[in-house]
């Protein structure tokens, strides 16, 4: 095989790969009783530390009208508090809370127990060779976000 047909391999893999750990992520999901468009949210909010309502809206491709009510449900749930910018008091500042950020880790260990227990299926070889791609797969990506900046 050449280049190309190894890297169309390896997007098919991850595609099925994908599928495949989705339905533990969907299994951990659903014990959230977090509709999908909170979850989303809050998965933004945390990932950039604080925002506002704009930019939480740009992120997710709605209106800030549409994000308002999520918001607002997510700061009834103690996942996110908001605050007035000092800077500018007609902006509102979003952070999760640690209620928030213990909500989202306790979902990300749960898909990590998942993972530890289907590599432990693999041999040493096996999960040696994916370490190695792994290591190059991270590399590259930190290279390429650091050209995003």
């Amino acid at each position: 095989m050449n280049k190309q047909e190894v890297i169309n391999e390896i997007i098919g893999l991850q595609r099925r790969t994908n599928q495949l750990i989705l339905t533990y992520a969907v299994r951990s999901w659903r014990e959230l009783e977090l509709p999908l468009a909170q979850l989303k949210s809050l998965f933004t909010i945390a990932g950039k530390g604080e925002t506002n309502l704009r930019t939480l809206a740009e992120e997710l491709g709605v209106t800030p009208g549409n994000v308002t009510g999520i918001v607002e449900q997510l700061v009834k749930k103690g996942l996110v508090s908001r605050k007035p910018n000092p800077a500018d008091r007609r902006q509102i500042r979003l952070r999760a809370t640690k209620k928030g950020q213990d909500l989202l880790t306790s979902l990300m260990d749960s898909l990590t127990v998942h993972m530890v227990k289907i590599l432990e299926g693999m041999s040493l070889e096996e999960t040696e060779s994916l370490w190695k791609g792994f290591i190059g797969i991270t590399r590259i990506l930190e290279e390429h976000q650091k050209g995003l900046h």
